[in-house]
Order: C-alpha cells, then structure tokens, then sequence
C-alpha cells in the first residue's frame, strides 16, 4: 500500500504552479482548502487492510453506525450477476460503506466510481473507476468504463453504481427542501438494460452539512473540495442502508427502451426504501 494516500510529490506532479517558487504554500494552502489532510489520516490508519475488510475498519474508527435492512435479498445472488443501483447522499461514504455492505456477502462485487475514490489503492479490488469531469460535463461516463462494467456482469459478477454520477444536492420539491440526487444518467441505465440481469435498489440514508450544499453556489469543483471536510462531521452517525425486492430483467424490458423513464422508475423504487 502507498505510504500516503495522496503525496506531496503527487501534487506537485498536477500543476507546473505546484512546482514553482511558490509551490509549497500553494499545497499548504490546497491541503488546508480541500481537508486533504484528514482523508490522508484516515487512510493511514486502516491501510493495512484491503477491499471489505478496510472499509470496515475505516467506518469503524470513524465511529459511524451501520445498520443494514433486508440485507437477506443478497442471500439468493451469492454466485449469480446483479446490479445494485443507490442513492448518493454523503460522497466518499457512500461507495466506501456499499463495498463494506455487499463486498462483505457476495464475492467479486464492484463498484463504478470517480477517479478521486479510485484513489484509495487498499479498495482497488472492488472499483471500476471513471473520470468525475466527464460526469460534470457531458453528464456521461466513459467508454472504457462502459465497457469494463458490461464484461464484469457478463462474467457473472455483481457490479454497483450510484446511478446520479454525482453527489446528492439540496433541492426544494413537493414544497419543502430536501436531499436528493440529480436525474440518474443515460449511461447507467443503458448498461442495465443491456446487462439484462436483476436490479437491486440500495438506499442509504444521511446528508452533509449545509456549507457543503451552501458551496455549490461556487461551482461543483469547490463542492467536491468539500467533501474530505464531510469526514468527520459524520462521527457517531448511523447510516441506515437498506435494499428493496430485486427488480428482474422482464420488469426492465417492459420500458422498451425508454431510459428516461425507466431512471425515473429506478430512482424512485430507491428513494421510497428510505420513507419506510
């Protein structure tokens, strides 16, 4: 494992200004900015570890609850492919909590996530990683990330994505503020539909601060500077995570092929497991 999750030296390697004559306080002040600091922290105290296993102890030494309902929906899909489509309410949590969750109950489970997770080497073994800028811009994923993701279901695996490609926003809808995710992405569904294999809702409960929904306003760069600040704001949390009836693949082929519908249909089978 990396001595650091992410190095000075690494820093220096993404910009020439990180090399000049003021290149330290330029990394001093990007680490402060970004809370780089705490995210190397709390890699450095579970890197021992690796897949399932560090996410548990990671979770665990932030003194973060997990409780788990319906987890016994999985029991049937031990050697058998599934998706499981989330919500993506905290950032880094998440995808960390979900590899924990069903890593830890069927094998070989990946999870689709951003270059910025897929940073973090000890849980390698459960990412297929894609660029967040192609998210923020194109709204897409890329083609190798299709094309992996589509092999590892046809090789009889489970496979994970959160299916917004994005962090969940503060939003107002039905009269009232509440937390949710952007319009889940074409690319996502498409892969399901072409997978043809069973669809897991996963919902998972909680939010981030309000000057994280608050940085927004600053573009979704700033936004996602925020997120290592949501570490530890989450101390002594619970997250409940629950997962819903399998969706089979005749149920997915009845939207003929129309993915804006059937993302509708799946975001909302996902968000209705948390009002229960």
């Amino acid at each position: 494992m990396k001595d650091t999750l992410i190095s000075r030296e690494e820093l220096r390697s993404l910009h020439p200004a990180f090399r000049g004559k003021y290149g330290d306080k330029l990394i001093d002040l990007g680490i402060k900015i970004s809370a780089l600091n705490v995210a190397n922290e709390v890699y450095n105290r579970s890197k021992h570890l690796t897949g399932p296993a560090f996410c548990k102890d990671l979770l665990d030494k932030l003194e973060i609850t997990r409780t788990v309902r319906n987890a016994e929906v999985l029991d049937e899909f031990r050697d058998r492919p599934f998706i499981t489509v989330s919500n993506h309410p905290y950032g880094h949590i998440d995808g960390i909590a979900a590899i924990e969750t069903v890593g830890s109950r069927v094998r070989n489970y990946k999870m689709m996530v951003n270059v910025i997770l897929g940073l973090v080497d000890t849980m390698s073994e459960n990412f297929i990683t894609v660029n967040p800028m192609q998210y923020a811009n194109k709204n897409s994923i890329n083609l190798a990330g299709i094309k992996e993701s589509i092999a590892h279901v046809k090789a009889g695996h489970p496979l994970g994505f959160f299916a917004a490609g994005a962090v969940s926003n503060l939003i107002f809808k039905r009269g009232r503020m509440t937390i949710e995710d952007r319009e889940w992405q074409p690319a996502v569904i498409k892969i399901i539909q072409k997978t043809k294999v069973p669809v897991i809702p996963m919902h998972i409960s909680g939010r981030n601060s309000l000057s994280f929904y608050l940085s927004r306003i600053f573009g979704y760069q700033v936004r996602t500077l925020r997120l290592c600040h949501e570490f530890y704001n989450k101390k002594g949390k619970e997250m409940v995570i629950t997962f819903g009836k399998p969706i089979i693949p005749d149920r997915i082929k009845s939207f003929k092929g129309d993915v804006p519908a059937l993302a509708h249909y799946l975001k909302e089978e996902t968000y209705a497991l948390g009002y229960n």
